[in-house]
């Protein structure tokens, strides 16, 4: 469904091609005050569409949108984002293709401040620098699958404008974003002839800008009243309009999408939807991620809660997981001491340390630093395992961020679906993005990355638990310990330990220096009280309940965490990918884990990990 305007056809497509994002921050006070200060004096009730909170708040989607660019669409010149005097807080502006555009830039200053989409999009044409041919985006449109520039253009380079399958009837809409759709669809109907109608695919679209221009001219009245009006109204020119008279002129090629024949031909041919746009909740992200589109949108609607934002905000995490070229860089130095015991692949970057623990008592030289050297407590490493290494990273470490990881247990900061190795790859800590990078972006928004908590369900609690398994005398002796020395937490403890059956294993988390600094003081000071009470009997012990104050180090940490999330802690939890070197037992692990899910989504047994949204 081509145009034939007898342009000569261009076979090498060298022109550039720039991508316009429209973007605000509902949250920052100064944009709502004046919003909130022109909703008062504008004097008339206006549609829920077009003031609600869904309208115009951000959950970083513009950084995922940016992610998705360059890793699928790396072609795309320059970045025009188009704000009201904001810019993104992570946003690196000092990167070439970055370029912030004011609406003082496009639009008259008596039109302004303005709230309304269609006014901006009615100016975009104006933007300085912009490239004939573009693209144009809100911040919750993705490219989901990779593209090249004539899914946009054609040969001649007209832009390829994509419809969704639903029909323009005849009829008054009700929704605000019908009427105008039909309203701007019969604009050009009246005055130039037949147009394409269907409703647009509210997605990623191509354009050329003199066709705007010469669009603009056509309904320069029209569009002035738009621009003049600060919140969307029926009568607003809405963008779709630039399509349906591209189209009537001759001057683009269309495409529907979402009916019988393109759904058959992607059926047999196994290829992926050129677009979707599905409405943001929580139980629809599994949609794109099964038919991998070309492009997305998760649209915030009204019936859009803080739950299905926050499960978009994990989709998009895992989805696009390494940080872009357009994020500021890392500030902040990072060190993750990995812990070792016996010979086993080193696992080693700019951020992770591979420490061997209990080096003190070890004939062994793994060859890596010991967690004997500087202030240390090597010596106890058979009643505190992994915790000899804590303490290390606690008195020699002066990085901002400060984590522990196990050889055999790492956290997966790509929350991929991989859960088993059976050798850990050389490139293990590329594909679980563990570098400075990525652990800076996720602390920006959060204190600490956490394994997954470990749902008990062999007890009632994790106190009855803990007396199932190991001697309660220590953890009781701890609660009071507790209560004597800090009291505060004392409710926290009793309400963690006796009252819920979630915790955190292994003694592995990332988090602040402060965070763990602090953490740290409070757990040795509580462990070096129990053991000077205690440690003489340890030795009577089979070796495995030696490792008391391991054991209960897990118990605290999930005690800690839950206080400080009182005190307006903000965790972040992630997968934990685990190594079996025993070909054997990896199998029988893998397949458990398989199985795992498939029962679980079934109902058939209670989840053990909180996996949350389906990871």
């Amino acid at each position: 469904m081509t145009a034939n305007v007898g342009i000569k056809e261009c076979h090498i497509q060298n022109y550039p091609v720039d991508i316009v994002y429209l973007w605000c921050d509902a949250s920052d006070k100064v944009w709502r005050d004046k919003k909130n200060n022109e909703l008062k004096k504008y004097g008339k009730v206006l549609d829920k569409d077009s003031i609600s909170e869904c309208r115009f708040i951000q959950n970083d989607e513009l950084k995922y949108s940016l992610r998705s660019l360059e890793k699928f669409a790396p072609w795309i010149n320059n970045i025009f984002i188009v704000t009201d005097n904001q810019i993104p807080q992570w946003l690196d502006t000092s990167n070439p293709k970055i370029h912030i555009v004011d609406h003082r830039e496009i639009l008259p200053p008596e039109y302004l401040p303005t709230f309304n989409a269609s006014a901006i999009e009615a100016a975009i044409h104006k933007i300085p620098g912009l490239s004939e041919h573009f693209l144009f985006a809100n911040d919750d449109m993705f490219f989901g699958n990779f593209v090249t520039k004539d899914f946009f253009f054609n040969s001649n380079g007209l832009p390829i404008f994509r419809f969704a399958g639903r029909r323009i009837v005849n009829k008054k809409y009700k929704h605000l974003y019908g009427y105008m759709i039909s309203q701007a669809y019969n604009l050009v109907r009246n005055k130039l002839g037949e147009s394409v109608p269907y409703f647009p695919h509210h997605n990623i679209d191509a354009y050329r800008k003199s066709d705007i221009e010469k669009c603009y001219a056509e309904f320069q009245k029209g569009f002035e009243n738009t621009a003049s009006q600060k919140f969307r109204e029926p009568d607003c020119i809405q963008r779709s309009i630039y399509e349906y008279w591209s189209i009537a002129k001759g001057f683009g090629e269309f495409r529907i999408l979402g009916g019988f024949s393109d759904k058959l031909s992607r059926i047999f041919t196994k290829t992926s939807p050129d677009s979707m746009v599905i409405e943001l909740k929580k139980g629809k992200l599994k949609q794109i991620k099964k038919l991998r589109p070309y492009l997305f949108c998760l649209n915030d609607s009204l019936r859009t809660n803080d739950e299905d934002r926050m499960a978009m905000k994990y989709f998009l995490e895992k989805s696009f997981s390494m940080p872009s070229s357009f994020e500021k860089k890392p500030e902040k130095s990072t060190e993750v001491c990995v812990c070792y015991h016996k010979e086993f692949p080193i696992i080693k970057n700019e951020i992770l340390t591979p420490i061997q623990v209990g080096a003190a008592l070890s004939d062994k030289n793994l060859g890596i630093l010991k967690d004997n050297t500087k202030d240390n407590i090597s010596l106890k490493n058979p009643y505190y395992c992994e915790l000899t290494a804590l303490y290390w990273l606690w008195k020699n470490s002066d990085a901002d961020y400060k984590g522990l990881m196990h050889y055999r247990r790492l956290l997966d900061l790509s929350c991929s679906d991989v859960r088993w190795y059976n050798k850990f790859p050389d490139n293990i800590a590329e594909k679980l993005c563990l570098n400075n990078d990525k652990i800076n972006s996720i602390l920006a928004d959060y204190d600490i990355i956490l394994p997954m908590k470990r749902i008990i369900p062999q007890s009632s609690s994790i106190y009855n638990y803990y007396k199932k398994r190991h001697y309660i005398s220590d953890l009781d002796r701890i609660l009071e310990i507790i209560k004597e020395k800090t009291p505060q937490i004392y409710d926290t403890a009793i309400h963690v330990l006796k009252d819920t059956k979630e915790i955190y294993l292994y003694n592995i988390f990332i988090s602040s220096k402060e965070f763990l600094d602090e953490y740290a003081s409070w757990l040795f000071d509580i462990l070096g009280i129990l053991e000077s009470e205690i440690q003489s009997e340890i030795g009577k012990r089979e070796v495995f309940q030696q490792r008391v104050y391991g054991f209960l180090a897990e118990r605290l940490l999930t005690v800690y965490v839950a206080y400080k999330q009182t005190l307006g802690l903000k965790i972040k939890e992630v997968p934990t990918v685990y190594c079996e070197t025993n070909k054997k037992r990896y199998d029988i692990f893998q397949l458990r884990t398989k199985i795992y899910r498939v029962i679980t989504k079934l109902g058939i047994r209670k989840e053990h990990w909180r996996e949350q949204y389906g990871v």
